[in-house]
């Protein structure tokens, strides 16, 4: 069975960005705190209230995007937090009482989440972390995989609860179709273990064999009280399993811990990735570094002596740069820069490597260039689009240009060093000979 993919598109109109945030609080040293630690690492501004009525004031002028809320204030007990549900409002219970059987009322509402006012610092941590995480789940997607509706329709009331997308499967075929689309989104699959064509378990199974559990989790949920089906699907890849008789508070716990394990796994994936390019790559252009072609060279030059064919440096530099700093400034210089680093990437091929050599000088890796005419016409090109381009400083509201001086050898043997100085002296004849020009060393 073969899905249209375009009929399964995630639900995101209960989804927004957290930024107005309401605390209702009667205690003024805790709601200061609150205030200033989540104003502080979001760089936006709570909103403060001590009583029903002052909240209720606040929310006729502004719509508050969150409300954190004692239970009990001094002119309502909870019948308010009832009542701000009941008119749409996502809300974050803070109580005091511990008492069991209350508890057990404030985790069948439909709220973000209830947390008891143990210290000052577990509340706050409590509460940046869960916005944090809402503002991140605005854009992630949920798979809920069941082929009942009502159990779907159980789990839909929680995931928006917490401000994430979803979209709905009857059996596990279905999201097997999906997922083979890359092009589209799906962050987390909840799957139910009972389903017709193919069963939760072995649709685990089937993911697994594309999608490590790091980057797409998969919780597993089921009615099941046989202990070994739980073994099989933490076995077959689940990173979680959640009986569906499970309560509302360990559902959304469970779910929380693996989104926030997703989103810790994305950032350092992601720093990870930054890591390497700073390694690589030269900050202000954003060309390669001298790093980077000591660690690509060996391969050029064994891709030229099995081919048998040449390749090519091109050392270039601005002219004048000194004067361009002590004219127009050192910024005008790093525009400079990288208005050059721009032409160099406009210009070259995909195949070619540019560096920034180091201050103002780049050196260009032409892998194969069979000429010394074809190095010469590639360098004319470069040299001919920087002097009839403009570099504009717009925070100064003015206009310069440059020029720049290219030397350039062709190159069969890995003695690139000595190729390299060769470069230089042709660059260096390039400047003798007047500046804004070409030369390229005869073999």
């Amino acid at each position: 069975m073969n899905i249209n993919v375009s009929n399964f598109s995630p639900l995101t109109q209960h989804c927004q960005n957290i930024r107005h945030i309401l605390i209702v609080e009667d205690s003024l040293t805790l709601s200061h705190h609150l205030k200033e630690q989540i104003d502080r690492k979001f760089s936006f501004d709570c909103d403060t209230a001590r009583t029903k009525q002052e909240a209720e004031e606040r929310i006729r002028h502004k719509r508050y995007d969150l409300i954190i809320s004692d239970i009990n204030l001094p002119d309502c007990d909870g019948k308010f937090i009832r009542e701000l549900i009941n008119n749409g409002h996502r809300i974050i219970v803070m109580t005091g009482v511990t008492d069991e059987e209350k508890r057990s009322k404030i985790i069948t509402l439909p709220i973000v989440d209830y947390v008891v006012k143990n210290d000052a610092k577990t509340l706050v941590n409590y509460l940046t972390r869960t916005i944090q995480r809402l503002n991140e789940n605005q854009h992630t997607v949920i798979g809920i995989c069941d082929d009942s509706a009502t159990s779907r329709q159980i789990m839909i009331h929680m995931i928006e609860s917490q401000n994430l997308q979803y979209i709905e499967f009857e059996d596990g075929q279905q999201v097997i179709d999906y997922l083979s689309d890359r092009s589209v989104k799906m962050d987390i699959l909840l799957t139910d273990y009972l389903m017709p064509n193919i069963d939760g378990l072995e649709l685990v199974r089937r993911i697994r064999h594309t999608f490590l559990s790091e980057e797409f989790p998969i919780l597993s949920i089921s009615a099941s009280e046989r202990p070994h089906i739980l073994a099989q699907f933490l076995k077959a890849g689940a990173n979680d399993y959640i009986p569906k008789n499970a309560e509302n508070e360990e559902f959304l716990t469970r779910l929380n811990m693996t989104l926030d394990h997703l989103y810790t796994n994305r950032r350092n994936q992601s720093l990870m990735e930054e890591l390497g390019k700073a390694a690589t790559h030269d900050f202000l252009t954003q060309l390669y570094n001298r790093t980077y072609f000591f660690s690509q060279i060996p391969h050029i030059t064994a891709n030229a002596s099995r081919q048998k064919k040449p390749y090519g440096i091109l050392m270039l530099d601005i002219d004048h740069f000194k004067k361009i700093n002590d004219t127009y400034g050192h910024y005008a210089g790093d525009k400079a820069i990288q208005h050059l680093a721009m032409v160099l990437m406009d210009i070259s091929r995909t195949s070619d490597y540019c560096f920034r050599w180091g201050g103002e000088e780049f050196l260009i890796l032409i892998p194969i260039c069979e000429t010394s005419q074809e190095l010469l016409h590639f360098g004319e090109r470069i040299r001919n689009t920087v002097e009839k381009s403009k570099i504009r400083i717009a925070e100064e509201n003015f206009i310069f240009q440059i020029t720049i001086s290219i030397g350039g050898i062709l190159g069969s043997d890995n003695d690139v060093q000595s190729l390299i100085s060769k470069a230089d002296e042709m660059l260096y004849t390039a400047k003798k000979s007047g500046r804004n020009c070409v030369k390229i060393y005869e073999m």
